[in-house]
């Protein structure tokens, strides 16, 4: 916030961990400028329903309990006043609310400040408009006093947006004093793999250091003298910080010191390792890394949230030679593990193909059986070949027939047909589902946006869902690549999985291209079909909306009911990978 004042600064860069309060840093410098300083403000949120949010939940009730602001800002429920929910008028000046989805939200608008919030849950592009960061920027490109403040959790590296706009700042970070030796150094969960640069000298580093399996252990080590410092010196050495940059410090005493080649670009690195938050020990930090590393997605969200820090993809195509070498023999069709059966079902020009997948607790998965019919998708025999192969029970090894609990047809070629099918059913355990692109997009959507959405499309007879299917196949691929021990999130295959299969479920690449100015990340074909990939993500949709109690035991059959486990003749299925069509 004190840097938003100096008339030196231009820009203000903050790559932050999760609630370090920069949301709450853009109301306090808006309200600033509504009573002190009175310009026009721009405030770009991710998309236009938490502007809304923002706005209701922090803006509104920031002005309606603050006296200065209330006697500035109109009555918003006074039918005269210029008081919306995305746009508040006030004495020299007036405040925008946009969402970075929008591609007409940034026209006709003339500010002096331009605040995001978030930028990394920005979508690619405003539309057509082109970058969002760009496009709020020149809102404010007349004034020769203009400001701009840009703030972010970190995502991916290479496609952070935060992290780029960091790097190209005169960046900065917090430094603390060691209570034991006088040493400066910043604080780190661990020690970097390369050496933090600050001036043209590398930066001490204090991390995290516990006794193996003992994470109430965990303590701050000092990297001048070595000594482990306790988290009860938390908050006295955060009274004594001071921040350096590559041209300027900060210091609570002395304000900002601005040194010669400083442009106007200011950075701040800040993560949870300098809260004050009562959760935000030592010890916490280790127990939360510990149960994050067991799940690849877990710790993503770690690392970007707690951490501070952008995600670094080890690889983005998984080794199919590696998968092949997984392949099992089940003791029946359906494994012991598995408590539910999903199938996605791809639509192609000559053929369907499907694949069902065994569920068990923490989304551990097994493939059970791949299917190709063959035949024209716009005629009603190859529909009924599915019909019958998806009413169809497999064995379990409990003895107990399990039958398939829940489908996802891909509607995006030949809608009419697969609509058709699905409305005869007449359940709610088969969706047609139209896979969107987009990073930070659900997998599904939650309750309350798909029953909105249903309520507006009510006159639909044919379930309709929308998977968002970049996610769900950075999921399935960290789940290929990161975890190799059977357990939550691991991925079996059985005898039925040849090459083929393999190349196809691993097909697609993970690429970071520049576009327009900016940096997208995209999924890439590396072959020309994929059908594998995207049978999987259906049948992981499907199972998701289907909400099943995944840690529930299939309960042995009945002595008189048990049967001798069987596997199922390949030649049973007319088509898979085993007697496929070349």
């Amino acid at each position: 916030m004190d840097a938003f004042c100096q008339p030196e600064v231009e820009e203000v860069v903050c790559l932050k961990s999760k609630r370090i309060g920069w949301t709450k840093i853009i109301g306090h410098v808006l309200g600033y400028h509504i009573h002190q300083d009175p310009a026009s403000v721009l405030i770009v949120q991710p998309t236009i329903a938490d502007a809304e949010g923002y706005s209701k939940e922090e803006i509104q009730p920031t002005i309606d309990e603050t006296n200065v602001l209330r006697e500035r800002v109109g009555d918003s429920k006074s039918r005269s006043s210029s008081n919306t929910i995305t746009k508040k008028r006030y004495p020299g000046g007036m405040l925008h609310l946009v969402g970075a989805n929008s591609p007409t939200g940034f026209r006709r608008i003339t500010v002096r400040l331009v605040l995001f919030d978030e930028v990394d849950g920005y979508p690619a592009t405003a539309g057509v408009e082109g970058d969002q960061i760009k496009l709020g920027m020149g809102r404010a490109e007349t004034f020769w006093n203009r400001k701009y403040g840009i703030g972010s959790t970190p995502t991916v590296k290479g496609a952070s947006r935060i992290e780029k706009h960091f790097e190209a700042s005169s960046k900065g970070y917090p430094f603390l004093t060691c209570p034991h030796c006088g040493g400066e150094h910043i604080r780190r969960f661990r020690q970097p793999d390369n050496p933090i640069m600050l001036r043209g000298e590398s930066v001490a580093v204090s991390h995290l250091q516990w006794d193996d399996g003992r994470p109430d252990t965990a303590a701050w080590v000092c990297p001048s003298c070595g000594a482990t410092i306790d988290h009860s010196h938390h908050r006295h050495m955060l009274m004594g910080l001071v921040w350096r940059g590559e041209h300027w410090d900060w210091t609570a005493k002395a304000g900002f010191q601005f040194l010669q080649g400083f442009a106007g670009r200011i950075g701040f690195h800040v993560w949870a390792g300098y809260s004050l938050s009562p959760n935000a020990t030592p010890a916490r930090f280790a127990q939360e890394f510990l149960e994050a590393k067991k799940n690849p997605e877990d710790l993503v969200v770690f690392v970007n949230t707690v951490l501070g820090e952008t995600w670094e993809e080890e690889g983005e195509t998984v080794n199919t030679h590696g998968l092949s070498q997984r392949v099992e023999t089940y003791e029946a069709e359906v494994p012991q593990g598995v408590s539910v059966l999903s199938a996605g079902v791809d639509v192609q020009a000559d053929r369907l193909e499907a694949e069902i997948v065994g569920w068990g607790k923490g989304e551990e998965s097994w493939s059970v059986d791949y299917l190709i019919l063959p035949g024209d998708p716009t005629k009603e025999d190859v529909w009924r070949d599915l019909d019958d192969a998806l009413r169809e029970s497999y064995q379990h090894e409990s003895g107990v027939k399990l039958r398939i609990s829940a489908i996802g047809i891909d509607r995006g070629y030949l809608a009419k047909s697969v609509d058709g099918f699905v409305q005869k059913f007449k359940g709610a355990w088969i969706w047609g589902m139209n896979g969107r692109s987009g990073f930070g997009r659900p997998v599904v959507e939650s309750k309350d946006k798909r029953a909105q959405r249903m309520r507006k499309m009510r006159r639909q007879k044919a379930p309709r869902e929308i998977v968002g299917v970049d996610d769900a196949k950075i999921i399935l691929h960290r789940r290929l690549g990161s975890i190799i021990n059977p357990g939550p999130g691991y991925c079996h295959f059985g005898p039925h999985c040849d090459a083929e299969y393999f190349e196809q479920l691993t097909g697609e690449k993970l690429v970071t291209r520049y576009r327009k100015g900016g940096v997208v990340r995209e999924w890439v074909a590396q072959r020309p079909r994929v059908e594998a990939l995207d049978c999987r993500n259906y049948a992981y949709a499907a199972m998701l909306l289907a909400e099943p109690d995944l840690s529930r035991e299939i309960k042995p059959a009945k002595p008189e009911e048990k049967k001798k486990p069987t596997t199922r003749n390949a030649t049973h299925r007319r088509n898979n990978f085993v007697n496929r069509w070349q």
